[in-house]
């Protein structure tokens, strides 16, 4: 159908009296084809392009050589167009924004029954899409806000820190199988992070026990009190003590040994009444006070045994040297038959 068309216009218009006439004819009819055979054309393109990936490749980068200078200045062109329109939905917003507060401003309850008017439709419509939104709108608000409400947090518990823990405690009680089950979860995706941490906690702790010190008790202070918390103690460590000071603390009285011993074993009756008390075992620290008493009994029973054992061995020296006929040998020159303790027949001594 094509070429009687092609044929009729060229019959109509006649034989071409140039070349460029002709060329003219023939890109005219090149056009009228793609016009006609777009989609086929289109087809045999992509066919053509996935069967030679390589020689689309080689074309696409001799066509970056050859107009070089034509894409950058297009890219420009992109670039400064973008932000033009990136410019002007920043103006727009702002003006929408600044009429929006200037509407508020008028009337706030006007504004303010419009919204709630337009939620309850919003809600009423779609209320699994409204509650998705709002949750949206929420998040968003809330990343574009973290710190400032961190900061507000943080000064809440300041004031307040008592209330927190309170809730932290009833969070503890109502969820206790929740809480269990995420320490548990924790603790085998770390676990040698937490066999680390443990092993130098109860290293830590058992250095402050042998060298008689008190439980730590750090609490945390805000970032404003840290300096100040430091400058005072360098303030204090860093005096330069006067001459009369010097003299009142040489002279000042010292504690007695008595004394001293009481203060030890203060010392000790507090720190066994703060591992009772804070034991959570109620039956552990009676076990463990029995279990000292049986050993207390034992080391006694030892020692009665080593003063007996002590007096035997002074009786049978006695009887030795009376029975003996020939003089004791010295230790360190033994005789051709040396009897050991454990020899029968014969004394020890």
């Amino acid at each position: 159908m094509s070429e009687v068309s092609d044929s009729s216009e060229y019959r109509k218009r006649g034989p071409a009296k140039s070349d460029e006439e002709r060329e003219e004819r023939r890109l005219a009819a090149d056009r009228r084809y793609r016009a006609k055979n777009a989609e086929k054309i289109r087809e045999k393109q992509r066919e053509w392009k996935a069967k030679n990936p390589d020689k689309v490749k080689a074309e696409r980068e001799r066509f970056r050589e050859r107009h070089a200078d034509r894409i950058r200045e297009e890219k420009r062109e992109q670039a400064r167009a973008k932000s033009a329109r990136e410019r002007k939905a920043r103006d727009d917003a702002e003006r929408r924004r600044v009429k929006a507060r200037e509407r508020y401003a008028a009337d706030p309850q006007a504004h303010l029954e419009y919204q709630r008017q337009r939620r309850a439709a919003q809600r009423a419509a779609d209320p699994e899409g409204y509650r998705e939104a709002k949750k949206q709108r929420n998040k968003r608000w809330a990343d574009s806000h973290k710190e400032e409400q961190a900061v507000k947090r943080r000064q809440k518990h300041r004031e307040n820190p008592e209330k927190k823990r309170e809730a932290a405690a009833r969070y503890y009680v109502e969820n206790a199988e929740k809480v269990r089950e995420r320490r548990r979860a924790y603790y085998q995706a770390n676990r040698e992070k937490q066999l680390e941490t443990q092993a130098q906690w109860r290293a830590r702790e058992k250095r402050r026990r042998d060298a008689g010190l008190p439980v730590r008790r750090l609490h945390r202070v805000d970032k404003e009190q840290r300096p100040l918390n430091i400058e005072a103690a360098d303030a204090f460590f860093r005096r330069v003590r006067t001459a009369d000071e010097i003299a009142a603390l040489r002279v000042e009285p010292r504690p007695s040994a008595a004394a001293i011993a009481r203060w030890r074993r203060d010392c000790d009756r507090a720190r066994t009444a703060f591992a009772i008390a804070h034991d959570p075992d109620p039956v552990r620290p009676v076990l463990t006070t029995e279990e000292r008493a049986r050993q207390a009994a034992a080391r006694a029973r030892r020692e009665a045994d080593a003063v007996e054992a002590a007096r035997m061995d002074a009786i049978a020296r006695l009887i030795n040297d009376r029975l003996r006929q020939a003089p004791r040998r010295l230790p360190d020159a033994p005789g051709p038959w040396h009897p050991s303790p454990t020899t029968p027949g014969g004394l020890s001594l």
